[in-house]
Formats: structure tokens, C-alpha cells, sequence
């Protein structure tokens, strides 16, 4: 892919859709990649978070929550509107609406790096918007789940959550604060592999906590990053971690392309027109969502447009909303198909389209 002048990433997912069933067949189970994985799209958003800038994601936060806010109610809208259009019962249309919100913000994070804005004004707000989107997309979870379950809304369905965003805030609140104390305590180690060794273990304790308390572990890990921002890193720290994530990051996008079945449904007329609108709302829900939203919160035309375009890539927390959708019997498998579908378009039209939307002149 970058022979051809092509995002890397997506030669991963064409690499996962070889060997995966929709080709091959070589990989029909992604149990075992699945840890592996996750821990490959860790290590890239801690990254991402660890070389930004505390004050700078401070000034924008407002505007990413925003926009990230945009993004999922008009997709969850219309999600909910199509299932409705194609008979649906109830829960089903609000399962697909779930379905449709978050963002996935490893195919974002690669894009804006390769383009070099990942630590501008429009990299800050997509980065959080997408960060904001995962959280989003659990609540939304958790909001429909508990809609169409005997259990109800119920305070105890959502104390997990603030407990763990609570917690999130405090680390990024407290750790900055004490950022001499801990390269202080990296020195006196005195072992070259310290540093390293040491901010991994942060990372993904950031992203085991955030896992824990029912989000996903991409916002501790963004998070926990974030907040030891302020640590001065030498060169062969940055070194390690780059070649750490050179290695396994790209399997989180290999996943993405093995999770593709279509010969999981053979769908009729009906069927195809629905794969066609969920994934043309999923699309379009972002697209207009975010990007009329971060128009309004002052940010130009072009790079309004560009931040909706970097929001469309899908590939984590609506893999998992769909699976449990199609675990309960909620969603039929063709919803399902609907879903992986939207991955693969998604992450290939993205870093095509905001490379010509957001790159500098």
C-alpha cells in the first residue's frame, strides 16, 4: 500500500480479508489474535496520548466532546430510523443504533500520524472526539441493554461507568503533578530498559483499569498517556515504543479485515438494500453529525468536513455491541454482516479521503 501511495493500514486489513474467511479461510477464528491484538491498539493510543500535549488536549476537550456527541446522536438516529423503515421490532432498531455510534480510533490515529496533524488543532479535536466516542458508545450500551431487559434503567447499571470515568479524571488530574518524582524514580533504577519497561506497565495498567469498570481499554490507555505527557522522554524511549508498535499494532487492524465473513448470511434483495443503508448511515452519520457540529464550535469549513470524514472508521466498541446484540438473538445476521461491512468500508475509505481533506498544502 504505500508503493501505491496508500495509507500502510490498509494493506493490513486487506492482509486480514485474505486470510481470513471472506478468502482463504486460513484464519476462521480470531480468539486467539484478539489479546494480541488489543494490546497492538493500546500501545499506538497510549503513544498517541504520551506524545500530546496536556494543555493543548485541555483547550480543545470542549470541542471533541462536543463533536463527539454529534457524531453518535445522529448516527444512533439513523440507525434507529432504518430499522424501523425495514420492520424491525423496537429493540432491534435500537440495538442498530447502538451499533452505529462509536468510532474507532485506531484507523484515525494511524491517518493523522502519517499526515503530521495528530498534534494540531484538528488532530486534538478528532483524537478526543474518538477517545469521547468509545465512552459514548458503552453508555449507549448500557442505556439500550438495560431498555429492553426486565432490569430496567437502574442506577446500578451505570455506577461502574462513573466510577471508572471518575477515576480516569482523577489520573489525569494527579499523575502530571508528580511527573519529577517519577523520573526521579526511572534514574535511580538505573537500568536502560527502566523507562521503558515502566511507562508500558503504566499504559496498560491505564487501560486494564478502564477495561475493568466496563469501558473499553481505549480511554485508559489514551488517558494514562495523556497524563504522563510531561515526562521528558529520551529518543530511544520513543525508539522502543515505535518499534513495539510497528510489530503488533498492525494485527488490531489484520483483525479487523478476519472479522469480515459475508458468506455468514446469504441475505435477499431486502437484505442487501439493508447492508447498503446501514453502512451509507454509518458513513453519512459522521460525516454530518461531527462535521456540522465542529463547524458550529468555530472550526473552518475544509477541516469541519475533514474532522466528519476522520471520524467514520469503525472496528471495536461496535464489533462488541453487535456481538452481544447477536448473542441475545436481538440483531439477526444479517444486522451482523451490516456491521462488519461498515468496518471494511469505513477504514478503507478513510485515510484516502482525509488525507485529501486535511493535508497541509
Amino acid at each position: 500500500m504505500i508503493r501505491l501511495k496508500q495509507a500502510p493500514v490498509l494493506g493490513d486489513i486487506l492482509a486480514g480479508i485474505i486470510v481470513g474467511p471472506t478468502v482463504l479461510g486460513l484464519i476462521t477464528s480470531s480468539e486467539n489474535i484478539m489479546p494480541i491484538a488489543w494490546l497492538g491498539i493500546v500501545i499506538l493510543i497510549f503513544m498517541a496520548g504520551f506524545e500530546a500535549d496536556i494543555k493543548e488536549f485541555r483547550r480543545y476537550g470542549t470541542k471533541a466532546a462536543l463533536v463527539g456527541l454529534g457524531g453518535v446522536i445522529a448516527c444512533f438516529g439513523l440507525g434507529y430510523f432504518i430499522g424501523l423503515m425495514w420492520g424491525y421490532p423496537l429493540h432491534t432498531s435500537l440495538f442498530i443504533g447502538a451499533i452505529l455510534t462509536p468510532t474507532s480510533v485506531g484507523v484515525t490515529v494511524s491517518t493523522l500520524t502519517e499526515l503530521g496533524i495528530i498534534h494540531k488543532e484538528t488532530g486534538y479535536v478528532i483524537l478526543g472526539a474518538a477517545v469521547f466516542d468509545d465512552i459514548y458508545g458503552v453508555i449507549v450500551l448500557t442505556i439500550v441493554y438495560s431498555l429492553i431487559s426486565e432490569e430496567g434503567l437502574s442506577l446500578s447499571n451505570y455506577g461502574p461507568l462513573i466510577v471508572g470515568g471518575s477515576i480516569l479524571a482523577l489520573i489525569v488530574a494527579i499523575i502530571p503533578r508528580f511527573t519529577y518524582h517519577i523520573e526521579r524514580l526511572i534514574a535511580h533504577i538505573r537500568i536502560s530498559e527502566a523507562p521503558f519497561i515502566l511507562l508500558l506497565l503504566l499504559g496498560m495498567g491505564g487501560a486494564t483499569l478502564s477495561a475493568y469498570f466496563g469501558l473499553t481499554p481505549i480511554p485508559g490507555a489514551f488517558l494514562m498517556g495523556l497524563a504522563l505527557s510531561g515526562i521528558h522522554s529520551p529518543e530511544a524511549l520513543r525508539t522502543d515504543f515505535e518499534v513495539l508498535e510497528r510489530v503488533i499494532t498492525p494485527l488490531f487492524f489484520v483483525l479487523a479485515g478476519i472479522l469480515l465473513n459475508p458468506w455468514i448470511a446469504a441475505p435477499s434483495e431486502v437484505g442487501v438494500t439493508l447492508i447498503l443503508a446501514i453502512i451509507g448511515a454509518g458513513l453519512l452519520g459522521k460525516v454530518l453529525g461531527c462535521g456540522l457540529v465542529a463547524r458550529a464550535v468555530g472550526v473552518k469549513i475544509r477541516n469541519a468536513l475533514g474532522i466528519g470524514v476522520a471520524m467514520m472508521p469503525r472496528a471495536g466498541v461496535d464489533i462488541v455491541i453487535a456481538v452481544v446484540g447477536l448473542s441475545l438473538g436481538i440483531i439477526d445476521q444479517t444486522i451482523y454482516l451490516s456491521a462488519l461491512s461498515l468496518i471494511y468500508v469505513s477504514s478503507l475509505l478513510t485515510p484516502p479521503l482525509a488525507k485529501a481533506l486535511l493535508k497541509h498544502r
